[in-house]
């Protein structure tokens, strides 16, 4: 049945400001008690620095869901099954995250590790057919279609990890995505039969928005904590899940997650093609993304590459939205046509721009 609301506005509202409260507290108590992040050689930053600050957007996270589920479940529609597999696989992304901020464990490791939760979790939300626009609709062999979607949300939790190294950046970014989810799927709620499904998961949503959002003063402007790979792995989990989810019912197309994190995708993809080619250790951690090129060699202001970044993620995003709306009005699925369009105009500016910074360097 369609729902106007899928779950009262009033309940939203109070998620995401205890939220963003509980963020911002326990982001403090972290900054005086957290583990700390020594200068690297592959980092940007010069001063020991707290770390983990994910873990307190995880806590922020779950006490309002928490409240909000034992409170008013009876007000919010769908069985719940969902929106606790997608708290449950951030949070166990996260937690190992924390547990490598701590005690850092190997790289392989950390990989299975994701591997075979992101395998559980594709298992409930496989992809089973991809559309190309046009007409043109692609039925996924079952195998390839759990493999894809494992594969995905793989690429997407990684793809924000590795970018997650300029202060705001990741954390805006994952803000972003997330509101634009909630808001995709209040739109399409009243017109989607499926929609009521996603009641809890859309709480999840805005309660883990509004704790990124808590979190970010203190990761930038004021730069006094990172998130670390706690608060990346948390973050990406719930994008990417999202993303299989509302693709699940049929509020958004798969392509959905490209449009969100475009600009990071084309950086970490070409940064890995890159490197490849020279025969580098993939899974080494290094210094050569675009954004850490900028850094060193354009401008070093953190706050500044943030801005730019959130600014294309959020036209990408907006793209994609009007792309979506706007091809239903007019019978074609330009969706994947317009993500290509998009892709390889960032691929275009990320060669131009990283062969400036390059020259820059050696000058």
């Amino acid at each position: 049945m369609p729902h106007e609301w899928l779950v009262p506005p009033a309940i939203l509202a109070g998620g995401f400001f205890a939220a963003f409260v509980l963020a911002l507290l326990l982001g403090l108590l972290v900054v005086r008690c957290g583990p700390v992040d020594a200068p690297r050689a592959r980092g940007l930053h010069s001063n020991p620095t707290p770390t983990s600050g994910g873990m307190a957007v995880i806590t922020a996270t779950a006490i309002p869901l928490a409240v909000i589920l034992w409170t008013w479940r009876s007000q919010i529609p769908g069985p719940g099954q969902d929106g606790l597999l997608l708290f449950g696989f951030a949070a166990l992304m996260g937690l190992s995250g924390g547990i490598d901020d701590v005690f850092g464990l190997p790289a392989r490791a950390r990989l299975l590790f994701q591997i075979a939760l992101c395998l559980v979790f594709a298992l409930f939300y496989r992809v089973t057919s991809l559309s190309f626009g046009f007409g043109l609709s692609v039925p996924v062999w079952p195998p390839l279609g759990l493999l894809g979607s494992a594969a995905w949300l793989l690429l997407g939790i990684n793809a924000i990890n590795f970018m997650d190294g300029s202060n705001g950046l990741a954390v805006g970014t994952q803000s972003i995505a997330l509101i634009v989810i909630a808001g995709l799927a209040l739109a399409v709620a009243p017109a989607a039969p499926l929609a009521w499904y996603l009641g809890v998961p859309l709480v999840v949503w805005v309660c883990a928005a509004g704790a990124q959002l808590g979190f970010l003063p203190l990761n930038l402007p004021l730069n006094r904590v990172f998130q670390g790979d706690s608060g990346a792995l948390f973050g990406g989990a719930l994008v990417t899940g999202a993303c299989l989810q509302v693709k699940t019912y049929s509020i958004a197309s798969v392509w959905l997650g490209g449009y969100l994190l475009a600009p990071l995708f084309v950086d970490v993809v070409l940064t890995l093609i890159v490197r490849a080619r020279r025969r580098q250790n993939l899974l080494r951690p290094h210094k050569e993304h675009l954004y850490q090129l900028w850094l060193q060699h354009r401008d070093p202001s953190h706050g500044k590459l943030a801005l730019r970044v959130w600014a294309l993620c959020a036209l990408s995003s907006a793209a994609g939205v009007i792309a979506r709306f706007y091809g239903n009005a007019i019978g074609v699925d330009l969706r994947f046509p317009v993500l290509a369009a998009i892709a390889v105009m960032l691929s275009i500016g990320w060669v131009i721009l990283r062969g400036k910074l390059l020259r820059n360097a050696a000058s």
